[in-house]
């Protein structure tokens, strides 16, 4: 399956490319930081993309891993945004060149009320709604606070997770993000996941 990774210069992008690869599937990258292009080809992504050429990534592709700008060193009750309009984008852009397949990152605290007066409060939730209703086949994954630790390859999946106790690996987040894509179990679905004592297949089939 060749896979769009859209902002594959975040926190787990290289994670999610090396895991894309080891798993057989074909990665494409879209990055916002041209210098990291010779490390994400170096990851493994057969196909880089940078600024205008973003577009042109979307080609041949069957499904798009999506990863928010989320910092994985935000803590509790710091606030966590996704940038809803350049999720609209992607979901736009994925509708034009049929593509289906839609997994993205969003944040384990994204249903958290917020206070503050910037244009985005309140629009924690809203990319991950706006995907719901699309009509593509969508899996939202929202990680817990991640750390670098190494991965285990084990987890926890709930409906909602406590965001002060729970944390994961970047590594691990990767891996749940690369297999969701072909198990139906996780189509449609939204779910919180932290580092846990069952393997990630296991999991998944308790969706």
């Amino acid at each position: 399956m060749k896979v769009l990774v859209i902002g594959a210069d975040s926190e787990v992008g290289e994670f999610v490319i090396r895991s894309l690869v080891k798993h057989g599937h074909e990665a494409a990258a879209v990055l916002q930081a041209k210098n990291k292009m010779e490390d994400i080809r170096k990851a493994g992504a057969a196909e880089v993309y940078a600024g205008d050429q973003a577009i042109e990534g979307y080609a041949r592709c069957e499904a798009i891993i999506f990863l928010s700008d989320s910092s994985p060193n935000t803590g509790a009750g710091k606030t966590v945004l996704v940038d809803h309009e350049a999720v609209a984008d992607a979901i736009q852009e994925a509708k034009q060149h049929g593509v289906n397949r839609f997994v993205m990152m969003s944040a384990v605290r994204a249903n958290e009320e917020q206070g503050g007066s910037t244009k985005n409060v309140g629009a924690k939730g809203v990319p991950d709604e706006l995907l719901e209703e699309t009509g593509l086949v969508y899996t939202v994954v929202r990680p817990a606070r991640m750390t670098d630790k190494p991965g285990k390859g084990a987890v926890t999946i709930a409906r909602e997770l406590s965001a002060e106790e729970a944390t994961i690996s970047k590594e691990d987040t990767a891996a749940m993000l690369v297999a969701v894509l072909d198990r139906k179990a996780a189509y449609n679905k939204t779910f919180d996941v932290a580092s846990g004592d069952t393997p990630i297949p296991d999991a998944l089939q308790s969706l």
